[in-house]
């Protein structure tokens, strides 16, 4: 037991950049560990302990549907990485090796403090264009449309998120050995992890130095105040140099995008903005204006400055409510049911990745999308949602019977897993044949 708590202490550290350089030196990029796995369980406990702190201090608990749209996010941008896998450092490794400007020794201390300060700087100036360019807002808008704060949050990302953040970095690519800069690309995003809390108040002097999560409450808000503020990962003094520092304050911070997405439909997560520069790609006049809706800031219009004008952005209202529609107890109920299988299945595809064939990676991944999509619209409460039950809990069948080809009865909790899974997805099929009408005729009173 005493191992156990040391072993979960140290990966809670990770979280923080907690940790001796010395013992995180690598020679080569292949040695070098996969931090988000290690840190996975760990982040797994804070969720829930943040939810257990809440409850004892008599808060609102997270809300279910805002909840389920950010993990189902999180496994959708996990499984648009599989594709890409190790491709991140092919340019980087490629620059390093043929215009380095000189060769820091990889197994120096302060060789790994500096990457960890440039990977900061890079991200800030990344950050901040994805706020300020129309083209990069389209890949970050999906993580700032909950309007939620809490330590799910961090998991709701553009699909295209982590298939772009590697390019931030290309310019440490001529100076920072390859093995290195893995290490704190990994960090960098998970020190921002627990700054998504509504529950840590400030902390004090740390506040001028570290980004803290007062600090990143504003960076989601979208108060007018809050527009474009705090870029910063692990350091503030990036923001305080360059003059997007704004302290937490006093007033509520309303969290969200300027227009509040009302779904939780996976694609319109994903693609709202894109759908809004169409909108307005076609009602512009000019081939100027066409090209500066793209790589102008997200607000500009015509006459306007670069990111347009602070005013136009409409100021939330005290007592303004959140998108949040009402389903019935079984629903919610059902959701959850199926939500932790997604999460459950999704897991075990990538434990047994390199086990099974490419085409049933390929046919799951599309299996556990198609999950997403139809549990974003239940929790819309749309027609849609039963529909594609009727359909998706059929199809699983297909999809086990297809896996269970690849793996041996000696796979106990796989098994298992089917096996609870098969008496779910049938008891929800036989569900939905008897229940659509009903749903239906309850969704137009």
């Amino acid at each position: 037991m005493g191992d156990l708590a040391k072993d979960m202490l140290r990966r809670l550290g990770y979280m923080w950049y907690i940790m001796d350089p010395r013992e995180h030196l690598y020679e080569h990029v292949k040695d070098v560990p996969d931090y988000y796995k290690e840190v996975t369980p760990a982040f797994i406990f804070v969720i829930i302990l943040e939810q257990v702190l809440h409850f004892i201090r008599g808060k609102k608990l997270m809300r279910l549907n805002d909840s389920v749209t950010n993990i189902s996010q999180g496994i959708l941008v996990e499984l648009f990485k599989i594709p890409l896998y190790g491709t991140e450092l092919l340019l980087y490794t490629w620059i390093y090796n043929n215009w380095r400007i000189c060769s820091l020794p990889w197994d120096s201390p302060w060789t790994w403090i500096l990457c960890m300060v440039l990977t900061d700087f890079f991200f800030y100036w990344m950050h901040r264009a994805a706020h300020q360019i129309s083209i990069i807002w389209l890949f970050h808008e999906p993580h700032h449309s909950s309007e939620e704060f809490n330590l799910t949050v961090p998991l709701r990302l553009s699909i295209v998120t982590t298939s772009t953040l590697w390019l931030t970095y290309v310019p440490i690519g001529f100076l920072i050995p390859p093995s290195v800069f893995l290490v704190h690309y990994q960090l960098n995003v998970i020190f921002q992890y627990w700054l998504h809390s509504e529950y840590i108040p400030r902390l004090g002097i740390l506040e001028y130095v570290f980004v803290t999560p007062s600090h990143h409450r504003v960076h989601h808000g979208r108060n007018r105040r809050c527009i474009d503020k705090n870029f910063g990962s692990i350091f503030i003094l990036w923001d305080r140099i360059f003059g997007t520092f704004e302290d937490e304050g006093n007033q509520k911070i309303h969290f969200g995008v300027t227009k509040p997405l009302q779904t939780f439909n996976p694609i319109t997560i994903q693609t709202n903005h894109l759908q809004t520069i169409c909108k307005r790609f076609g009602t512009a006049n000019g081939f100027w204006n066409k090209a500066c809706l793209i790589f102008k800031g997200p607000g500009w219009s015509p006459g306007t400055p670069w990111v347009g004008h602070l005013e136009d952005i409409p100021e939330p209202k005290i007592d303004e409510k959140k998108y949040d529609p009402k389903i019935p107890g079984w629903l919610e109920l059902y959701v959850l049911l199926h939500a932790s299988a997604l999460v459950i299945g999704y897991l075990q595809m990538i434990l047994f990745l390199s086990k099974i064939p490419t085409w049933i990676t390929f046919t799951s991944s599309l299996y556990m999308i198609l999950t997403t999509i139809s549990i974003g619209c239940l929790l819309d409460f749309s027609s849609w949602g039963p529909l594609l039950e009727l359909m998706r809990c059929p199809l699983y069948f297909l999809v086990e019977m297809a896996i269970q080809k690849e793996f041996s009865n000696e796979y106990t909790f796989l098994y298992t897993s089917m096996y609870a899974f098969r008496s779910l997805f049938f008891a929800s099929f036989m569900l939905w044949v008897f229940a659509v009408p009903v749903f239906n005729k309850r969704k137009q009173l």
